[in-house]
């Protein structure tokens, strides 16, 4: 069973130590240096779907997924979606399009991704869209091998698709953005039937599009909140929500 942390919180200095375009809409940045070297010995770090603060040159902070610790050679990667809704692109979309190796970032943490499974749950949902996919991809790692896992991931194009790896029995379904972000998770996911059994979801992406997701899974699948985590990333048109993505 995963229970939510509350780990020590560190801060670092970090630098950019590797650039790499892992798809159409998503760069991963890896961030070294001393202080990152020991900033991954904190607690909490390897939790699923753990992440940080990441305060940019321009002043803006924030909440970005690790994506991948890597102890040996002291570092860390984090994946940032390049995408802009409305005419407004986040700081750490901006950013991220144009980062180059040497540039340096702040980062806090860790904190917790409030992914905890229930021990009864035969089944699994893990539902986002692009800004999501490094937590599901994390949490999917830890899933116990008995757990039948289904994956609702929404992402620009098919090129933005990636593999997702987990000992549990895993259902994915890729899901391609529409004109209003999380609509298509929206239609695949509102008119889905509750599988049998105790289950657990987990859901993150759009602001608006988990809200709605949340209250109907409470109300048509008559599940407990405790069963339910659902955290809002990044909202449509406003630049300056303190989310991730």
């Amino acid at each position: 069973m995963f229970e939510f942390l509350k780990p020590k919180r560190r801060r670092a200095d970090a630098e950019v130590v590797a650039v790499k375009t892992i798809s159409p809409h998503v760069r991963r940045i890896t961030l070294g240096g001393q202080e990152v070297a020991a900033f991954l010995e904190t607690d909490g770090m390897d939790a699923p779907g753990a992440w940080l603060k990441v305060s940019f040159p321009n002043g803006h902070v924030r909440a970005y997924t690790i994506r991948r610790i890597d102890r040996q050679a002291g570092t860390l990667d984090m994946e940032f979606v390049l995408h802009e809704h409305g005419g407004v692109s986040g700081p750490g979309s901006a950013w991220a399009s144009q980062a180059r190796i040497g540039e340096r970032l702040g980062i806090g943490g860790p904190r917790d991704a409030r992914f905890a499974l229930p021990p009864d749950a035969s089944w699994v949902i893990l539902a986002g869209d692009a800004t999501a996919l490094p937590a599901i991809q994390s949490i999917c790692q830890v899933l116990p091998a008995g757990v039948k896992a289904e994956i609702y991931a929404e992402v620009p194009l098919p090129a933005d698709q990636q593999a997702i790896e987990s000992p549990a029995q895993l259902e994915i379904s890729w899901l391609h953005e529409q004109a209003a972000p999380g609509s298509a998770l929206c239609q695949a996911l509102l008119s889905k039937p509750r599988p049998n059994g105790d289950g657990y979801i987990w859901a993150a992406g759009e602001s608006g599009a988990v809200r709605t997701l949340r209250a109907h899974f409470l109300q048509s699948y008559a599940m407990p909140p405790r069963r339910i985590s659902a955290m809002g990333y990044w909202k449509v048109g406003h630049a300056a929500h303190r989310g991730g993505g």
